[in-house]
């Protein structure tokens, strides 16, 4: 879905601990986090603002996560 949006240029994703690596590969204008982590302590925000990028961190909605959901389409599933 999100690669679907004309405002989104690059979607992936990483085997590792951290997206670290790729982020210094792909040198994003913009990281975005969910509301749940302090940006400002991520390493990660420390590497994209080395180029002058921006780091930032969505709103946490209680009840909307993707656990959440994938707990949704399991019991829907199953039923």
């Amino acid at each position: 879905m999100l690669a679907g949006l004309e405002s989104v240029s690059f979607v992936t994703w990483f085997d590792e601990n951290t997206p670290c690596e790729l982020i210094k590969r792909c040198r994003p204008d913009i990281y975005v986090k969910g509301g749940d982590y302090d940006v400002e302590t991520l390493e990660e925000t420390r590497i994209v603002r080395a180029w002058g990028g921006r780091s930032l961190a969505i709103e946490f909605v209680a009840g909307y996560s993707t656990t959440s959901l994938l707990q949704k389409i399991r019991s829907q599933r199953d039923a």
